[in-house]
């Protein structure tokens, strides 16, 4: 396994400041006239540039708080820090998600996802805006079109999870903005849970249509495939039972499942592998060093996390990993608390329970997943399995055996089926942005002191099922300047 030197200090000012003049087409779409997007494919096209580069990007979030604010990557980082299935090691980065100050209106962190979002659905809206309404749309136009509603609707779709109630039974709970000009970002009333998922849905429903036929230049652009799987995830936290199986099934379409082996060896720093369905291809001149999920989250990399600035390890909930069966091939993806590992030695710092999983390979430029097949898989096997499906245990054993040579095909049916799917997702999507939803989406408790937990003094929150914690609050700023959004709108 390659190692890594440590860096000194020094390099991490000069990273992050030398590289500022590759980001400038982060701001592409502030410069683009309405005009020029109604009559040019090419400007609509650097506004989605922008879009996806603004979702690699260090600082629109909050530039005050650019340690943890790297685009999509980072906000999937930030509510796995808030779940129960990564153990922080120490008092070092991500401590105020872990503990939940982060959650509060005057932190810096709700900013980050809030107006991470935002900006997106902003520049999507003046792409949206454009076309929709034109009848002479080519289909090159459809297809811009097509990613500029995923966007809008994906950036939705989180925010309705992250700062309101989970849909099913909160239907006229308080929900999210919802912009529908160029020129406003915020600046509307929250409205109900129900109102934004009214404009999610069918977004989502256009976006697959048009976007059929499209062929991408890289996975880093929104396709049908993507699509599908945005919509299979929405209708599955919102009932839809068959639409999610039948999304999930047409999403990973064409996809395989990478070796098991790969798994725990090299499955995650490369945008060429045979299951990423949508990510962000990272090189010299995108990487944003320091300020990156791999500096968080690679145990091995000398950055914030592991053996580099704290030895701030992100490791794996003692519980959840005595449930991984040794013969899995995914329980190597930690280093194991009794025998170690030897290709991450004691005596160099390595910890038990630490995750091995995220390694990259190269010096900060390693791909971002924000999407995996394997995900789909797990997607149509619970809608299945909830529609009483029998074949659902079959889409279940496809994934899981490629895993643990040792699984056999399950028995269970109904929510006991469901249940053996949650444990699968907690285990192949551990560090991928899925945990703290899915404790929401299921309404389960966020259990950290429990028997057998290895989860440090300062992080042992623990909230009950539709507790005030499970949102983050409005951000400050926002109170401050939407005229609709007063001090009783806020979250608890």
């Amino acid at each position: 396994m390659k190692k890594f030197k440590y860096i000194l200090l020094a390099i991490l000012f000069t990273s992050i400041y030398g590289c500022e003049d590759n980001f400038l087409d982060t701001e592409a779409a502030n410069s683009i006239t309405r005009e020029q997007l109604e009559s040019t494919p090419a400007a609509n096209e650097a506004t989605l540039r922008a879009i996806y580069a603004n979702l690699r990007s260090f600082g629109i979030g909050n530039p005050a708080r650019v340690d943890v604010d790297y685009g999509q990557k980072g906000i999937m980082a930030i509510t796995d820090m808030m779940g129960q299935d990564i153990v922080l090691n120490n008092f070092n980065w991500y401590i105020f998600l872990y503990n939940y100050n982060g959650r509060q209106q005057t932190s810096s962190r709700t900013n980050i996802v809030w107006n991470t979002y935002y900006t997106a659905i902003a520049d999507a809206n003046s792409v949206i805006n454009g076309l929709r309404d034109r009848n002479d749309r080519t289909s090159e136009e459809d297809a811009l079109l097509g990613q500029a509603l995923a966007i809008k609707a994906f950036s939705l779709f989180n925010l309705v999870r992250v700062y309101s109630d989970t849909y099913i039974g909160n239907e006229t709970s308080p929900g999210v903005p919802i912009p529908d000009r160029v020129d406003i970002v915020s600046g509307k009333g929250r409205g109900t849970v129900q109102d934004v998922y009214d404009v999610i849905i069918p977004d989502l429903e256009l976006a697959v249509t048009l976007l059929d036929g499209y062929s991408r230049d890289t996975k880093q652009e929104i396709d049908k495939n993507v699509a599908m799987a945005f919509l299979a995830n929405v209708y599955l936290e919102t009932g839809n039972w068959q639409g999610a199986a039948d999304n999930a099934a047409g999403a990973r379409a064409g996809y395989s499942l990478m070796p098991g082996e790969q798994y725990a060896i090299d499955g995650w720093d490369d945008i060429n592998n045979v299951e990423w369905m949508w990510g962000a291809d990272i090189d010299n001149l995108t990487s944003t060093t320091f300020i990156s999920f791999f500096s968080h989250f690679d145990s091995t990399a000398g950055g914030y996390g592991g053996v580099g600035f704290g030895f701030g390890f992100k490791m794996i909930d003692a519980r959840l990993y005595d449930q991984i069966p040794d013969t899995d091939l995914r329980k190597a993806a930690w280093i194991d608390p009794v025998d170690g590992n030897p290709d991450f030695p004691a005596e160099e710092g390595y910890i038990g329970y630490a995750n091995v999983k995220f390694i990259d390979q190269t010096f900060f430029e390693g791909d971002y997943s924000y999407m995996r097949a394997a995900e789909m898989w797990l997607v149509e096997a619970e809608a299945k399995a909830r529609l009483g499906d029998p074949t659902a245990a079959d889409v279940l054993f496809e994934l899981v055996s490629n895993r643990d040579p040792g699984y056999v095909k399950s028995t269970n049916t109904g929510m006991d089926l469901v249940e053996e799917i949650y444990l699968q997702r907690r285990i192949e999507l551990w560090g991928e942005g899925v945990s703290w939803f899915d404790l929401k989406r299921l309404k389960k408790p966020l259990d950290r002191s429990g028997p057998g937990s290895n989860h440090r003094s300062f992080g042992l929150v623990d909230i009950p099922v539709g507790g005030d914690f499970f949102k983050m609050q409005i951000p400050q700023g926002e109170l401050n300047s939407n005229p609709n959004i007063g001090p009783n709108d806020q979250n608890p």
